[in-house]
């Protein structure tokens, strides 16, 4: 219905109102609809969802709470789950492998998660002069994120599409509105994220002068805690592949200290060919970093989160908002 540029009556205005109003109502109501059935007819990719866990009590409980967080909000479809693969150290316990299991499956058979061995060992130490307040530890989880989970087993044996990154203290705190496996792939997309960061990538600069002209281009980092990558696109990528040799040849991300959120951002500069997309419509939270759906990334400071997150075999919590307000949602 058209409302033309001529006068009307008063109740022949209202009326047109309205009637624009409902239209425009319904066919969004009608799009979302389609675009749900549009998902549950496509044909579901071999996705992996996977997180490096730390062995201890407070990394147990945000690794089930994560998990709480996308069998709730990310699971669109009923008793349709994506596999979880959670990687330790040596140091990880049978006790804690079962509080893992026993708090997420429970009567849903559905939910299959299993457990890999991360090489997280190393003789090397870091260079004099080297970022400080980077440990070790933190040095081995950038470079598993770069290169070693790509080739573990666990991954190459799976035949998977698409990873999945969910840190431990990672969740979705809103329903993500589409299986974000499906959007990836209908997208024709290699890499997507949610936000970005800035720290210096000074020792990186030498190699990036063999990949870019101006390396001014990686001018921030990708905040990969949460990421999709296409398999394919990784292992194909000859100047990909090449990059991370170089960053990973001669321990130069251990002894220099390179945040894996800086490699991937230069991965997806140096490979002119990628297809890459930041998604901002999806609620996500890292720790106290808050994501609101088309928000930007904020920190809140929350004490009640490390009180309640010991609850997190009976709750899922999360930060909605900058408000500093926890939402608890009982699990059944």
């Amino acid at each position: 219905m058209k409302c033309y540029n001529v006068t009307v009556s008063t109740p022949k205005m209202l009326i047109c109102l309205v009637t624009t109003i409902v239209t425009t109502i319904y066919f969004g109501i009608f799009r979302n609809d389609y675009d749900f059935i549009s998902e549950n007819n496509y044909y579901q990719p071999r996705g992996v969802i996977a997180t490096l866990i730390r062995s201890d009590d407070r990394s147990v409980f945000l690794t089930i709470n994560m998990i709480h967080s996308v069998v709730r909000f990310h699971s669109i479809k009923n008793n349709s789950f994506y596999p979880i693969i959670i990687f330790h150290d040596n140091s990880f316990t049978s006790a804690m492998r079962q509080r893992i299991v026993s708090c997420t499956v429970r009567n849903n058979t559905e939910i299959k998660i299993s457990f890999a061995l991360a090489d997280l060992q190393t003789s090397i130490q870091p260079n004099n002069g080297s970022r400080s307040n980077k440990p070790i530890s933190y040095r081995l989880m950038c470079r598993f994120w770069t290169h070693d989970i790509f080739y573990h087993p666990s991954i190459t044996g799976g035949q998977y599409d698409y990873l999945m990154r969910m840190d431990a203290d990672s969740y979705f705190s809103d329903v993500t509105k589409k299986d974000l496996f499906i959007y990836t792939d209908k997208q024709k997309l290699d890499y997507v994220y949610r936000a970005e960061y800035w720290e210096p990538i000074t020792p990186m600069k030498p190699v990036l002068k063999h990949f870019l002209y101006d390396i001014s281009e990686v001018s921030s980092c990708i905040y990969n805690n949460f990421f999709i990558v296409r398999l394919k696109w990784y292992h194909e990528s000859k100047r990909v592949q090449t990059f991370v040799n170089e960053l990973v040849r001669d321990d130069l991300m251990i002894r220099e200290y390179i945040g894996d959120g800086c490699a991937h951002a230069a991965m997806l500069k140096i490979d002119n060919q990628v297809k890459v997309k930041r998604i901002t419509d999806i609620s996500y939270g890292h720790n106290y970093h808050v994501m609101t759906r088309w928000g930007v990334l904020k920190f809140v400071k929350v004490e009640q989160f490390e009180v309640e997150i010991k609850k997190s075999c009976e709750q899922l919590i999360v930060l909605r908002d900058t408000s500093g307000i926890l939402t608890q949602i009982p699990i059944p």
